[in-house]
This record gives structure tokens, sequence and C-alpha cells, in this order.
């Protein structure tokens, strides 16, 4: 997506494998060093094994631009193409050349030389090199020549540089130079860095390593603790310091118009005819029909407190948050809120959020337990309304154009008791589980699947404590709701994460 309506690498990608098949391309290396997540891409080739997407980007736990959780490094593919989307997610900006080159040396390129591509293309862009206003990020001219060199080696050095983000007009420059010269082999790159990767570097090449693993063997051995030991210190420096060529009098002023820019294509949405509307002012027909049924949504996680539900409702966010909701179109609150209990178990997994930084945060077991106990705040609103909720506690960047969860899946739910969201498979909480009814209206919430829970059993995606700052809201609800204790709450939460899944 980033600030591009033509994904020129997408659609070259595209017609390559399937126009021109004379040419005998049948896989590519997509190498997205851009700063800023390519989602668009991912989405493209999610399913397609024969594109190896490869995206290094600031994430900041799914707070830098795009933003959402779909950069992250747990979105590996599906179906077929499981396995062929890495996502390398920075969790600070002031990465450099030692950080990128470390993420080529014990990923990309292991991968890559698996894979075997019969072209690379490089989504070349240059802002997060040094004196970007925006990128935050200080790679080098030099550590630019160093990755474009590494992958020179592939494809009989078929590569195409497709030049795309990068908002210093120097930096551009030095940096294109720099890779134009390796491409006409007018100046090798080499050479050794003095610097080391930052500790947060390499936590997250361990984790990407480990989530692929199982996919590229290759990856599966651990890295030397002498290797990873050796880090730099981030140190808090003016993104227009002296690195960048000194030309920097008008740097606030290109940034605020390049925010200004980011901020408006944070509202924009591309429908199937890629006409672009404000998702706020477009009002599509199924929203008119979902609007006149009601549902009870069930809670049992943060959203059991009514100023933090109210944000996926009305937009805004809560202490504790660290981004701010969209809200649904439907600003209407909610006609009647009950609380039940309900015989499933609570358990809290994940290592972060966007939302809430570290930590772990709550899931409901698909199935029943007769001895297991819940307690979950019900809304009633409306299906429209549901299905905006499901919208933000899964994806950042579906249009809407069509519902996630529509009357036949409302009608079908009741005899399956679950219905998996076909349009958000990547999302956490893509399960729709129904309780029953109440009133005669449908009970229904949104968790992980059963095998996502042998997931969290056999280790593959860990089980971890809340946040203070969210188990606090938790607590809030439960609170406010009369159902317990600050004391009883507290004690609650606790054994939801302390007692074995």
């Amino acid at each position: 997506m980033g600030f591009c309506l033509y994904n020129n690498v997408a659609v070259a990608t595209s017609f390559l494998l399937n126009e021109r098949k004379e040419l005998g391309i049948s896989k590519i290396l997509i190498v997205d060093w851009d700063v800023h997540h390519g989602n668009g891409t991912q989405k493209m080739f999610y399913k397609d094994p024969r594109v190896l997407f490869f995206s290094v980007h600031r994430h900041d736990y799914g707070t830098f631009y795009p933003a959402g959780d779909d950069g992250s490094y747990i979105w590996t593919g599906e179906g077929p193409g499981a396995g062929y989307n890495i996502n390398v997610p920075w969790q600070n900006g002031r990465c450099g050349d030692a950080d990128y080159l470390a993420v080529w040396e014990h990923i990309l390129i292991p991968v890559a030389k698996e894979f075997n591509p019969d072209m690379v293309i490089i989504s070349a862009g240059f802002d997060a090199a040094m004196g970007d206003p925006l990128g935050g990020c200080r790679v080098s001219p030099h550590g630019y020549s160093m990755m474009l060199d590494k992958l020179m080696e592939f494809a009989g050095g078929k590569i195409v540089m497709a030049l795309e983000g990068g908002y210093n007009l120097n930096s551009i420059a030095n940096s294109a130079q720099a890779c134009v010269e390796v491409l006409l082999q007018d100046k090798p790159a080499f050479g050794s860095l003095e610097a080391y990767p930052f500790a947060s570097s390499w936590r997250v090449i361990q984790e990407v390593r480990q989530e692929l693993s199982t996919y590229w063997p290759v990856l599966a051995s651990k890295l030397p603790d002498k290797m990873i030991n050796r880090t730099s210190q981030i140190v808090n420096i003016s993104d227009s310091d002296s690195d960048s060529d000194g030309e920097h009098e008008n740097i606030s002023d290109t940034l605020s118009e390049v925010k200004t820019i980011e901020d408006s294509f944070m509202n924009l949405k591309v429908d199937g005819d890629s006409q672009v509307h404000n998702s706020t002012n477009v009002r599509p027909p199924w929203r008119s029909e979902l609007s006149k049924v009601n549902i009870w949504y069930a809670t049992f996680g943060s959203n059991m407190s009514i100023s933090r539900f109210s944000c996926y409702i009305e937009g805004g966010q809560v202490e504790g948050m660290k981004r701010s909701c969209v809200g649904s179109m439907d600003k209407s609150k909610p006609r009647e809120i009950i609380w039940k209990t309900f015989p499933h178990r609570l358990f809290f997994g994940r290592d972060r959020t966007a939302t809430w930084g570290p930590g772990g945060v709550a899931f409901l077991h698909p199935s029943s337990n007769v001895h297991e106990k819940t307690y979950m705040c019900l809304y009633k609103i409306t299906l429209e309304q549901f299905n905006d909720v499901l919208l933000q506690e899964n994806v950042s960047d579906y249009d809407m154009s069509r519902p996630l969860f529509d009357l036949a899946a409302l009608q079908t739910i009741e005899t399956k008791r679950s219905v998996s969201v076909e349009l958000v498979q990547g999302g956490w909480y893509r399960n729709v589980v129904y309780l029953g009814k109440e009133k005669d209206i449908p009970i229904l919430t949104m968790t992980c699947s059963i095998s996502d829970v042998e997931c969290f059993l056999s280790g593959k995606v860990p089980i971890n404590p809340p946040c203070k700052e969210y188990a606090n809201v938790l607590v809030k609800g439960l609170v406010e709701g009369k159902q317990l204790s600050e004391e009883e709450a507290s004690a609650y939460i606790q054994e939801a994460f302390t007692k074995p899944l």
C-alpha cells in the first residue's frame, strides 16, 4: 500500500508469471527494503508458492505506518504459499547497515538459496536511508550496495530494481547511485562493519528464524550466543542530524508535508474497481441490511470494560493503549449490556500486540468445558457493528466492500457452532463462536481456532501473561460490571494465565 496506488513490482511479477511463461521465469524473489511494510504485495501473493516475498520494515509493534499486525513475522503465507511470505519487523527506528546485513546473512540469503529464484525484483525504497525525515533508520549508501551485491548471485544476475519510497533527495540520490554502480559492476561492494546490530534486531531475527524453520530447515539452527551478544545501544538522536549531507534547513517542513500525506492515505480505502473512497463516507448496501439485525457480542478480554469497547464503536483509545481505534461506521451505543458466565477456558497468549505492546492478550478456548467458567460482558449491537469490530480485531486493510460475517454465516453458525472468517485468515480472532441465545438473539464471540490452541499447546505460539495496563482494563471491566471485587478480579486473571492450558 504505502503511498502508492499502483504496485509496479506486484504487477510486473504477476505479468511475468502468468502472461509471459515462454520466458521460463517460474519463481520470483521479491525483496522489499522500503521502510514500510509491503502489505499490498504480501496480500497479492500470500497463497502463491511461485513468489518468495521478503519485507524488512519498521513495525514498532504495529504502530508504524501502514500500521496493523499483518507486518508481523507470524504472517508466513497460507495454503500452498505457506512459508513463502517473510516479514522482518523492526521494533524500533535507528536500524542501520549492521542490522540489515545481519538479516541478509541469517534469513534472506539462506532461504533464497533454497528457493533458487529465476528472477529477483527489488522494491527499492530508500526511506530507510540516513537522513530520511520519515523512516528514522540509518542505512548508508554503502549498506544498500552491499545488500544489492549479495542478491546479484541469484538468478544469473537477472535482477530489477524499482525505485519506491524516499523523502530526502540527497539520501535517495546517493543510495541509488551506489546501487547502480553495483548493477553496472563499476564499483565492487565490499568491506566490513565495525558496528553491531541492536539487541532488538537480534531478537527479531531469532523470532523470524524460529517461525520459518518449519518451512525452511536451513533456519532451524540456533545462532551462537557469542554472536548475538555483540550489540549496539540505541541512541535517540534527531533524524535530521549531520549524517545526511547537511541539507536539513527544510527538514521539518518536509516531514510535516509527508505526515499529512501519510494521514490522508491512512483514511483511504480502495475498492475492487480501484476507485479510491473515504471509508467513513461510503455505505455499501450490505450495511443497511445488517444494521437491522441484532446480536449479542460476548466479550472476555479488555472489551469487558465499556470505555474500552466504546473505542471499537466510537473510535479513540483508553489509557494503556498504544494506538487509537477507528471505530464503527455506525457509532450508536449498545442497546443493552448484560453479564453471563460460560463454560469455556480463558487464557492469555502471544508475546505482544500493536494495541498494548509486550505481553499476552485474552483468548477463549473455542470448545466448552463444564469444569471451566469465564465471565463475559454481552453487548447488544447490530450485525453491522459486529463486522466492524471483527475487522478491527483482526486486520487493518480490508475495504469492507462486503461483510466479513454475513447473514448466511449467522444462519449456519447455530448448527456449526463456529465459523472461521475466510477474509481475515491471518487474524488472531478470526474464529466466530456461537454461545447460544439470550432473549432469542444469538450470542457470538470471536477468538482463536482449535488449530491455534494446538499451536499454543505445542509452544509454537507462546503463552504469556498480560501486561499491567491490559490486565488493569480487564479488572476495571469486571469491577464496573459488578461481577467481582478488585481483589477477586485480579485473582481470576492470574489464575487464567498461570493455570496450564
